[in-house]
This record gives structure tokens, C-alpha cells and sequence, in this order.
């Protein structure tokens, strides 16, 4: 395990001595904690052959979420692999802000996920409200299924729909209009001629579909701003995150259709992260 944390370190891994604990205790089947009780215990032929292949994986830059095949995010355990982008702490703000904000709601709650991918805010929010029905949705049938089996493992599959389409054209208007409290979305926000910047285990690694956010990463806002307000409560809310320096366009542009700002929220780096609109009376 010291080896692996030297060459993780030499490759300028930051948390190299976390990551060579987690890719041992995934081989070992163990919490990480429980390598210390083990001590300097030797592998056998089989382990450390697969403890190697391990290493090089992350050597080459897979992301060790990819690796082991998990990623806590609120708490839960979800399961990743290269269908769906790796669940950020960024997004557990957007979650967080979403729970505090209608935790108190009295009867049920509808909420509308677009881009689910993992459906780490979909899951999350079933999870931690439980009067809240969400209605997740993707273009990417592989990404529905890691959703659902993620609503699966973190038992909220009965509270969670999960429809196949590009943003809100699976929503039926006849059944949906004024339908949501809330409408909730990570979309892509990186400019696409970012992307090739983007550190290797990002840009080599997940799905590009969900970074590329058009040639100035606003493409899916302006979809959201300009189809939200007809499947949105009259006193719902749309929560967004936001990227970097995006802020003030963001508003622009949702300003200039049938909302108004209620609220931006920044992450714990002081950069704005969170907006959140609500739709103008009487539209």
C-alpha cells in the first residue's frame, strides 16, 4: 500500500494516500479504518495482482469512483460507472437547498429532475423527503438504468419515475401542466471548448454529454428557462447550479422569460453556485 501511495504521489494525486487506502480496502472487501487492524498482514498472490490492476487503472487516470464503483453523496452510496457523471460536493449545496426549503411542505410534493444521470439528486431528495415524488429524467437510456438501480439500493424506487427524453419533451403536457413544485437540474455547463482543459480523469473519462454545455455553457439553461414555466406550480420554484462566472448571464436569461430571481446561493469557495427563479404571477 506504501508503494501505491509513492507512485500515486508521483503521478501529483493530491490525495494519494486516501486513494491507495480505498483501492486496498475494495480489494480486500473492508472499510478503510479496518486496514489498521490488519497491519502489515501480507496479500496473497491473487490480492496483490488485483490491488496492481487497480493501481494502474488510477495511474492511467480513471477516477478512483469509477474504480471501485461507488461515490457517497449525501450521505448514500451510490453506484457509478462510465454512464453517468460522478456525483460532486457542489451538488449535495443544490440538494441541501432544495430539503431546507420545502422540508416543511404539508401533502405531496412533485418534483422534476432533468439530466438525472446517477440520480444522486433524485435519489437524495426521495430519500430525505418523504412526501416528494420526483419525476427524473434523461436522454440516456444506460443513465436511467444506473438511476433507477441507485433508487433501487437506496430503497426509494417507488417514489421515483424515471422517464426516457431530452429535458421536458417525455412530459406529457396534459399531465404535467403546473404540475411541479419544484423543478431541480444539474444540467452541462462547461463552454465546449473547455472540455479539452478539463483534467484527464474528466475529460477522458466521463460522459461527455454531461459536461458540454454548448459553445458558451449556457445551451441548457436557456432550454429550461424557456420550457419550465409550463409544467411549473404557480408558486414553485426552479434551483439550478450554476458554473463558474455564470451567474449574471444565468439570470439574464431567465430574467428575460417568465421569471424572476429569488434567490443566488454561493458554495463554500464563495462562487456563485445555486440559482433560484420563481415564476412572475399571472403568467
Amino acid at each position: 500500500m506504501n508503494a501505491g501511495q509513492k507512485l500515486l504521489q508521483k503521478k501529483g494525486v493530491e490525495s494519494a494516500r486516501l486513494e491507495s487506502e480505498m483501492l486496498m480496502s475494495h480489494v480486500l472487501g473492508c472499510q478503510r479504518h479496518q486496514l489498521y487492524i490488519m497491519g502489515n498482514r501480507p496479500l496473497d498472490l491473487k490480492q496483490t495482482e488485483a490491488y496492481e490492476a487497480l493501481l494502474h487503472r488510477r495511474l492511467q487516470g480513471e477516477p478512483i469512483q469509477y474504480i471501485i464503483g461507488v461515490r457517497e453523496f449525501m450521505g448514500l452510496n451510490f453506484h457509478v460507472d462510465k454512464r453517468v457523471l460522478i456525483p460532486r460536493w457542489e451538488t449535495e449545496l443544490l440538494v441541501e437547498y432544495v430539503i431546507n426549503r420545502v422540508k416543511d411542505y404539508s401533502g405531496p410534493l412533485h418534483i422534476l429532475d432533468l439530466g438525472t444521470g446517477s440520480g444522486a439528486i433524485a435519489v437524495s431528495l426521495a430519500s430525505y423527503l418523504s412526501q416528494a415524488w420526483i419525476t427524473a429524467v434523461d436522454i440516456k437510456e444506460d443513465a436511467l438504468q444506473a438511476a433507477a438501480d441507485n433508487a433501487k439500493l437506496n430503497k426509494v424506487e417507488n417514489r421515483i419515475e424515471f422517464l426516457k427524453g431530452d429535458f421536458f419533451t417525455p412530459l406529457e403536457l396534459s399531465l404535467y401542466s403546473e404540475y411541479f413544485d419544484v423543478i431541480v437540474s444539474n444540467p452541462p455547463y462547461i463552454p465546449t471548448k473547455e472540455i479539452e482543459k478539463l483534467m484527464t480523469e474528466v475529460k477522458d473519462y466521463e460522459p461527455i454529454t454531461a459536461l458540454d454545455g454548448g459553445a458558451d455553457g449556457l445551451d441548457c439553461y436557456r432550454r429550461i428557462a424557456a420550457g419550465a414555466w409550463q409544467y411549473l406550480k404557480e408558486n414553485g420554484f426552479i434551483a439550478l447550479e450554476i458554473g463558474y462566472d455564470q451567474s449574471k448571464p444565468v439570470q439574464e436569461i431567465f430574467l428575460s422569460k417568465a421569471y424572476h430571481v429569488a434567490e443566488v446561493r454561493k458554495d463554500l469557495s464563495g462562487i456563485d453556485r445555486i440559482a433560484v427563479f420563481c415564476k412572475r404571477q399571472g403568467v
